[in-house]
């Protein structure tokens, strides 16, 4: 087995829905992204994938989605009371509360999965594992 590991960052505002401590305020991070592809085999240049096409393709895509965006799970009441922010693209209702767990999960298993099978990525190339860094001392990692 052969793994790639790229690291991206992306800045993103959030609140943890019902959460009593001070993460319930409206904050953001700049949080750093580690994605790992695995396969079992390298293609005929030797590589799982083009660190290139993992920064174009995937990273590209949750730039599109996340970056300088508001992410908000979909039952906070905040999603209707930010209505411009709707408006323009920059709030994201997303269906769980955005903590770093709950992101490298989603990333880990529907995010990039989906980019992997929309570019038609050979078949045995799959994410092996997702690190969300909140700060630089805070991160939560999924693994398949």
């Amino acid at each position: 087995m052969m793994h790639i590991t790229r690291k991206h960052e992306i800045s993103t505002a959030h609140r943890i829905y019902e959460h009593s401590g001070k993460c319930e305020r409206l904050h953001g991070h700049n949080y750093t992204i580690l994605l790992t592809l695995s396969a079992q085999k390298l293609d005929h240049l030797g590589m799982i994938l083009d660190f290139g096409e993992v920064k174009r393709l995937l990273f590209g895509a949750l730039d599109e989605a996340w970056d300088h965006r508001t992410l908000l799970y979909d039952i906070d009441p905040l999603v209707e009371q930010l209505t411009v922010l709707k408006e323009d693209e920059s709030l994201v209702a997303i269906p769980f509360n955005p903590t770093a767990e709950n992101m490298a999960a989603y990333l880990g298993t529907t995010f990039f999965p989906k980019i992997l099978e929309e570019y038609d990525i050979d078949k045995d190339v799959f994410v092996s594992s997702v690190t969300v860094f909140e700060t630089e001392k805070s991160y939560a990692t999924w693994e398949k």
